[in-house]
């Protein structure tokens, strides 16, 4: 198996963890929201990961080292995103939702603006490898982060962009990861065919 595979073979599972996450996250923003809601929402962020090592590994218009620095900062944000809410899960730092977000609650928001701009932008410039379905879905989902990320910043929880912006996130983006996964899957299938036909 080579890096490639393994790399496409992951971006599936994150694919799956993005889905999984996010319908958690809907089940429990009615049911259980509070710790288990945070904690299904950093998951499904978390997911999106290897998901971004896998389009990196696929290629498509960006230059490598420009490439590169994208992979870097939507995986950082990510990683902040995570932590600044399993933070908050756990009690460690507190949100004022209902205002400007300032401090840890900024830092989260502009996490997801960064991430959610890496997502808006990087199907665009994928290869032929993604087809139109997951590439447009990738675009309007990440665009929800981004426009919820700048809602946050601007007014709190109340802002008007949080709203829509919040259906592409919580609605769009784990369908999208469901749509991925799907590809990446069929994607590695037929590297292996290919592998068995040249045996």
């Amino acid at each position: 198996m080579t890096a490639r595979d393994v790399r496409v073979r992951w971006g599936e599972l994150g694919g799956y963890v993005i889905a999984l996450g996010g319908l958690a996250a809907l089940v429990c923003v009615v049911v259980l929201p509070g710790t288990p809601y945070l904690v299904s929402l950093a998951a499904m962020a978390l997911g999106l990961l290897p998901v971004m090592l896998a389009f990196y590994e696929l290629g498509g218009r960006t230059p490598t080292g420009l490439a590169r620095i994208a992979l870097t900062l939507g995986g950082a944000a990510v990683l902040v995103f995570a932590g600044d809410t399993l933070a908050l899960a756990a009690g460690l730092v507190t949100f004022d939702e209902s205002r400007a977000a300032t401090g840890a609650f900024a830092v989260v928001a502009g996490a997801m603006i960064v991430y959610g701009l890496w997502l808006a932008i990087a199907p665009i410039l994928a290869g032929d490898w993604l087809t139109p379905l997951p590439r447009w879905l990738g675009v309007v989902a990440g665009l929800g982060w981004a426009v919820a990320g700048l809602g946050l910043v601007l007014g709190g929880s109340n802002h008007p962009l949080v709203a829509p912006g919040g259906v592409g996130y919580q609605l769009l983006f784990p369908v999208w990861g469901l749509v991925i996964a799907r590809l990446f899957g069929a994607i590695r299938s037929e590297a292996d065919r290919s592998q068995l036909r040249v045996e």
